[in-house]
């Protein structure tokens, strides 16, 4: 939700939620007009998306498409003014991460903009380090028990957006315990 405001998100603006989660940041990306796509894998968070849609008190003027399905097969290019990956790449190991974000970047419209959601970089001194990996690393094994999501080091999306390619326009963090755990970067599509 953090990037999601009346700046970037229009009405008839297109947004693409891969990975849907909750919904919440679509239901909202739908209430500032935009027409929300939701993509997800998962019959069970799917069904969270729709329920928390359902109890929306402005369901009916909501413009919100659910498909359940593989985002890789999703082939509309270069369709979306702004493209999120909330808590979404973080699932994949790193060559399967790279494909995904690539194929996230080809949905993105020519301007529009990616905006990824997940645990931050570790930084700091050697002691806030050890605190970020070893919260990560606690998360990923939950993940992993849970979901056979793949174990690895943490990904440093801000370099990884520019190194394909995209402008950094926007880094916010996110701090549990008075430790930075979690970024949302915005970068733009040239």
């Amino acid at each position: 939700l953090a990037m999601l405001d009346e700046e970037l998100v229009k009405t008839g603006s297109k947004v693409l939620f891969a990975g849907a989660g909750q919904g919440d940041d679509a239901i909202r990306a739908a209430e500032l007009g935009a027409e929300s796509t939701l993509i997800d894998l998962s019959p069970t968070m799917m069904d969270t998306n729709l329920k928390l849609i359902e109890k929306h008190p402005d369901k009916e003027s909501l413009n919100i498409k659910p498909i359940l399905g593989d985002i890789l097969k999703h082939e509309a290019k270069a369709n979306y003014d702004v493209v999120v990956a909330n808590f979404f790449l973080t699932v994949f190991e790193k060559d399967k991460m790279n494909a995904v974000l690539d194929h996230l970047i080809k949905l993105c419209k020519p301007g529009g903009y990616v905006i990824i959601g997940d645990f931050k970089t570790a930084s700091g001194n050697i002691f806030q380090k050890t605190a970020q990996q070893a919260y990560w690393l606690t998360a990923a094994t939950a993940f992993f028990a849970v979901a056979g999501n793949a174990i690895h080091g943490l990904y440093n999306y801000a370099d990884l957006l520019e190194k394909k390619g995209l402008k950094l326009c926007k880094e916010q963090t996110f701090s549990v315990l008075g430790q930075p755990a979690f970024q949302s970067i915005l970068a733009e599509k040239q």
